[in-house]
């Protein structure tokens, strides 16, 4: 009886840190999926394509395309700042995605 009571607190504490070590992995793969785009290159807001936008964190194909017909309308970006000028992109949205942009 004992054994096996022993046996139970043993597989009830695996059990309880099988997902904290789960937790943590997910978050280094997410922490790498991040800063893969980032390493890679910087996008340039004056060239990219809508495909090339949705990459980035927030931006769907709506906030995609607004971005590329804000540019075809209005001429090339001068700063990345100027994004905020696009329907439906904010200071908030501008913070998550101007470390992953550039105006060349």
């Amino acid at each position: 009886m004992k054994k096996l009571v022993s046996g139970l607190l043993v597989l009830s504490a695996l059990a309880v840190q099988i997902p904290a070590v789960s937790a943590q992995e997910t978050a280094r793969e997410t922490e790498s999926a991040g800063t893969s785009l980032h390493a890679q290159q910087l996008i340039d807001l004056n060239n990219a394509t809508v495909e090339q936008l949705v990459a980035l964190p927030g931006v769907g194909q709506s906030k995609a395309k607004a971005i590329v017909k804000y540019r075809e309308e209005v001429g090339p970006f001068l700063e990345v700042a100027q994004l905020t000028q696009v329907k439906g992109i904010g200071e908030k949205m501008l913070s998550k995605i101007e470390s992953y942009v550039v105006v060349k």
